[in-house]
């Protein structure tokens, strides 16, 4: 099972570098993951919400998808390896709206495995969720941070 998340994270990671677009292999933006809230079952947690990090992001490649991969301090003040792929939509000027499908791999104890989210960019800010459901409900964390654009 390690062997299979782990060549997922590798194909994650090298596809932006394999989807060329218009000749570069630069990223086009810089996410830079500020803070977070717990909510449900997570809420009674006692979880860091201070999650600085930078993540780059490839916009449109390949099957005009975003590819992004970085590092944060997760909710367990570990650093968490980030890899994902998304699908964003123009929903009004400057606002972008979408799923994401991310790998993240905490250094500690924090979360490891798939995390499933949607995402609300608007100009240089975005709004991440993430939920799920267990035997004790609903939980889930919302992430926000900086946009920086980088190029194209």
């Amino acid at each position: 099972m390690q062997l299979k998340t782990s060549l997922t994270a590798l194909a994650l990671m090298l596809a932006p570098s394999l989807t060329l677009a218009e000749g570069s292999i630069a990223p086009d933006v810089l996410q830079i993951p500020l803070a977070s809230t717990h909510f449900g079952s997570w809420s009674e947690s006692d979880f860091n919400e201070f999650n600085p990090g930078m993540i780059f992001t490839w916009v449109e490649r390949a099957g005009d998808l975003n590819y992004s991969f970085g590092a944060y301090k997760d909710s367990k003040s570990a650093t968490a390896l980030h890899a994902s792929i998304a699908k964003m939509w123009d929903i009004a000027e400057h606002t972008q709206a979408g799923i994401v499908g991310a790998y993240i791999h905490s250094t500690g104890e924090g979360f490891t495995g798939f995390a499933p989210s949607v995402q609300l960019n608007h100009k240089y800010l975005f709004v991440n969720v993430a939920t799920g459901y267990d035997d004790d409900g609903i939980y889930g964390v919302v992430g926000t941070g900086l946009t920086v654009p980088l190029g194209k």
